[in-house]
């Protein structure tokens, strides 16, 4: 730096014109000021200050080239939460403004900087203008929090993460450390952006689809028996239904659901349990049979509930598996069967024509 107070004998001392920041703040070309004093002139460089900061707002294109080793690629850069979604689209460290990046868009037309002290260089992130994911819920205060640190320089968010297209931009010590973390219902997930690397993640939201419905399976069913001089039968009870499927990890009201390497599948679907005087009561342990890649679940609840009809009652069963995150592939073995029971009759009718419906759902 250029030396300071030192004025030789015998000669006046001159006087330093007074830098002024123009514009964004050291925008000007790197320049070498000369203090004048009496023999050989010293000089120095004019650097720009560790710890310099400027963010900008949402910028609507990538500052970074195209198939530049600065950005990211694929789903390295993607953080996803119950409440957030966000997607680096570059980082980058320069001891100099280099050529192709859009750095307009941050410092103005024309811009240029002093170099950074020795031991410090430029470091950017920017926030990719389309993440291509969407959060599952809007975050209530308190629920979501996010710090992003460049060196010593941390931008602390409440309520948010940063926003599409931000950038962050400071003079840090060369190779310091860039981590992100984002806390989501006391949650952590976090990222080292220098090493591209992602720990803690909700690993369900970050494959497969959430929701899988099924096409209607259907059938008929007739149904006969004799009790004393008696013979009762019903022929030609069809029946169809369809199951909703999900993949969960957070349920408002209710907070997490699953281990950040699980998921909760939850399975519903209706049935017509009876109609005109008959019941068609189905034992769910034995009528629907699941499997996934792991082999047959076992689910942790079963439960129904129930709609009068004007002549009978719709059931709709509800059933929830844990599961791993990573399980995309289940194997659905739906066989109503008998019997049928006549209450007003006191009888059990055994059934024929009973299938097995075997349904492949997928959620990738």
């Amino acid at each position: 730096m250029s030396p300071k107070d030192i004025a030789p004998a015998h000669c006046p001392a001159h006087r330093t014109r007074t830098l002024r920041r123009a514009g964004l703040a050291l925008l000007a070309t790197a320049a070498v000021l000369t203090v004048a004093a009496c023999g050989a002139p010293p000089t120095g460089t004019l650097h720009t200050r560790a710890g310099y900061t400027l963010t900008s707002d949402e910028i609507p294109v990538s500052v970074c080239p195209a198939d530049d080793a600065s950005r990211f690629t694929g789903d390295e850069g993607l953080l996803v939460g119950a409440h957030f979604a966000l997607r680096v689209e570059c980082v980058a460290s320069f001891d100099e403004l280099p050529e192709g990046f859009q750095l307009d868009y941050l410092f103005g037309e024309h811009a240029s900087l002093y170099s950074p002290e020795p031991g410090y260089e430029f470091t950017l992130v920017q926030f990719a203008p389309e993440t291509g994911v969407e959060a599952p819920f809007n975050a209530e205060a308190g629920e979501l929090s996010a710090t992003l640190k460049i060196g010593d320089r941390a931008w602390d968010f409440d309520g948010e993460v940063p926003a599409p297209g931000e950038v962050y931009f400071t003079v840090a010590k060369k190779d310091a450390p860039i981590t992100l973390e984002v806390v989501d219902v006391e949650r952590a997930q976090t990222m080292d952006l220098r090493e591209r690397t992602r720990e803690g993640l909700i690993q369900a939201l970050y494959t497969g689809t959430a929701a899988v419905d099924t096409e209607v399976v259907e059938g008929s069913v007739d149904g006969y028996t004799t009790k004393g001089s008696y013979e009762y039968w019903f022929d030609d009870w069809g029946y169809q239904t369809q199951f909703a499927l999900t993949r969960e990890v957070f349920e408002p009201g209710t907070g997490w659901v699953a281990e950040p390497d699980r998921a909760l599948l939850t399975i519903e679907f209706g049935w017509l349990h009876s109609a005109s005087g008959l019941e068609w009561g189905i034992d769910l342990e034995d009528a629907l049979k699941v499997s996934g890649p792991e082999g047959a679940l076992t689910a942790l609840t079963a439960d129904h509930a129930d709609e009068n009809l004007s002549n009978g009652v719709w059931r709709t069963f509800t059933l929830t598996y844990d599961v791993p995150a990573d399980a995309l592939d289940f194997t659905l073995n739906f066989h109503p069967k008998g019997p049928v029971k006549w209450p007003e009759e006191d009888v059990s009718l055994p059934i024929t024509g009973d299938k097995n419906h075997e349904i492949a759902v997928s959620f990738a």
